[in-house]
């Protein structure tokens, strides 16, 4: 017996070891920094770090501090009430939970700047500093309910705008979903993934009807939608891109295609006025050099001539042959 009952001591000591370690280890962590304006999304972070430093700690900002108890004494014709413990009845535990109260109070305070930690000073426990700070950057439950409103109303007239991005259209909404979830409005998954597919501009109609026909929306997350669209819009891209680079190589081809001259005795097996204009074009292509211009036109000409002098005599002797015929 004794020695099971040891054993239990020491299994005890092991766990509450454990304990001890990892509180310490969380409030090594640097505890978010409050800045109100962004209040409901430092509350979510706050809440996360103290459920993880220690569960008990969300029971302190919740519940208020823990107030160990005891049955009053028996008193004959009386019936016996729950009363506050006093000092001298604390247990090792009891102490431990009251102090846990302490701790939050100081790690709520480390999340503050100067000025707002003056505002809450005077609050005695650490559910009252939450409290206080929800009232100071959230106002108060008139105000909270017209943010509701104006979030309500955003939402239903939810729609791209032109110019954005299907990403920057999908932080938008995922932001205002969040907005509603802090002020306690929520959206059904198949109506807020509708809303998002009917908020997208037209040349998505079709990509959209095709998740609307394929897939359950009332299953299917928001992430998984904006993942497929996502996929869609890239394999668009690429093959854009593909394309592009296809056009430009045979541009390429065609301007890097030598351009063969031909001469002017090839040209004169046709007729004269073929002659005239492959001159006339030469002329043109060859404005940077006066010179050579100069040059070629006289060159031309002069093989224009002796080539005229060659096809007169042809003639001659053709018809002379004939009349002799």
């Amino acid at each position: 017996m004794a020695d099971n009952s040891q054993e239990g001591s020491n299994a005890g000591s092991n766990a509450q070891k454990v304990q001890s370690t990892s509180v310490s280890r969380y409030e090594t962590i640097r505890v978010p920094i409050l800045r109100p304006v962004e209040y409901p999304i430092w509350k979510v972070k706050m809440a996360m770090f103290l459920e993880a430093t220690d569960p008990e700690y969300l029971d302190r900002i919740n519940d208020g501090p823990h107030m160990p108890t005891k049955l009053s004494p028996v008193i004959t014709g009386q019936e016996q009430k729950t009363v506050p413990k006093e000092k001298k009845d604390l247990t090792p535990e009891d102490i431990s939970s009251i102090a846990k109260d302490a701790k939050v109070r100081h790690l709520l305070h480390s999340a503050l700047d100067n000025v707002m930690s003056n505002r809450v000073i005077g609050c005695k426990t650490a559910k009252e500093i939450w409290d206080a700070l929800e009232v100071r950057c959230q106002g108060t439950s008139a105000i909270k309910k017209n943010r509701k409103t104006i979030l309500t109303q955003e939402y239903e007239h939810f729609d791209s705008r032109s110019n954005e991005t299907l990403t920057d259209t999908y932080d938008r909404f995922c932001k205002l979903l969040n907005d509603l979830s802090l002020v306690d409005k929520e959206y059904e998954l198949e109506e807020s993934n509708l809303k998002f597919l009917l908020s997208l501009p037209e040349r998505w109609d079709l990509k959209a009807t095709t998740i609307r026909d394929n897939y359950d929306l009332a299953e299917t997350d928001l992430d998984e939608i904006y993942g497929l669209l996502k996929t869609h819009e890239l394999e668009i891209e690429q093959r854009n891109k593909r394309s592009g680079k296809k056009t430009k190589f045979v541009a390429l081809k065609v301007e890097e295609k030598p351009v063969k001259k031909e001469s002017s005795r090839k040209k004169a097996k046709g007729k004269a006025l073929v002659i005239k204009s492959d001159s006339e074009s030469s002329n043109s292509d060859d404005g940077s050099n006066t010179d050579d211009e100069a040059s070629d036109s006289e060159d031309d000409e002069e093989e224009m001539m002796k080539m005229a002098a060659l096809m007169v005599k042809t003639f001659k002797k053709m018809g002379f042959k004939n009349f002799k015929k």
